[in-house]
């Protein structure tokens, strides 16, 4: 409102708008990169408990099953040996697959990163050439 005419200004009504633009665009990206953050740190959390429990869970199986099967005289320690080796080997195989998917991951979100920042640096730059060459054609629209 301008305060000499009591009037509502257009450069207040413009500046609402442009707020309220701004508001809703930043709302939107900020929800949705929170939203998928969170998910993706839900999951990663899973993930780490998993292997945890996977930890506890299959070296005890794999420590109890052997103790059983030598103290019922099925097998001797050597025989199983191999097996337990066997089980270890596809587990620490499983666990590199599960390391390369988070070095992939983390290059995904480094090189997101740096389109954003890059994004982030250009943009300004770009809006600002586009108005100076808008600037021309409506310099020259008047002047015709």
């Amino acid at each position: 409102m301008n305060l000499q005419s009591g009037k509502p200004s257009k450069d207040v009504d413009n500046i609402n708008d442009s707020f309220q633009t701004f508001s809703k665009t930043c709302s939107v990206i900020y929800n949705k990169i929170s939203k998928k953050q969170y998910e993706y740190l839900q999951a990663i959390s899973g993930i780490q408990d998993d292997i945890f429990d996977s930890c506890n869970g299959l070296v005890k199986q794999q420590v109890d099953i052997l103790e059983d099967y030598v103290n019922s005289g099925l097998v001797s320690k050597e025989y199983m040996m191999p097996l337990v080796e066997m089980a270890n080997r596809l587990i620490e195989s499983y666990l590199n697959y599960i390391s390369l998917e988070y070095n992939l991951a983390l290059s995904r979100t480094q090189y997101h990163h740096k389109i954003l920042q890059m994004i982030n640096d250009v943009t300004p730059k770009l809006m600002k050439t586009y108005l100076e060459y808008i600037k021309q054609f409506k310099t020259f629209s008047l002047s015709a």
